[in-house]
């Protein structure tokens, strides 16, 4: 077998592997607890989370199954949340 052969077998294999790599997604699970809300990292990419409420805006980074609990804050709140990814 030819060595060019082979390297183009593997570099196929390779790119055909990449293909198929998961996609990234972004999802953050929120949970109301007694005085705020819990936000969980649920997604396979990290991100930025953004929590607003009557007493103003707090951001949190969230690794990949991180969780941050927020307390002290009135309702209503908003929470919401970008990539920290490069795409």
């Amino acid at each position: 077998m030819k060595p060019t052969f082979l390297i183009c077998c593997i570099l196929a294999l390779v790119l055909a592997g990449l293909s198929c790599a998961p996609e990234a997604t972004l999802e953050i699970s929120v949970t109301e607890v007694d005085n705020g809300v819990m936000i969980q990292n649920v997604g396979n990419i990290d991100c930025l989370v953004f929590v607003s409420s009557l007493e103003g805006e707090q951001q949190f980074e969230l690794t990949v199954g991180e969780s941050v609990t927020v307390t002290n804050i009135s309702q209503p709140v908003e929470v919401s949340a970008v990539s920290l990814r490069d795409e």
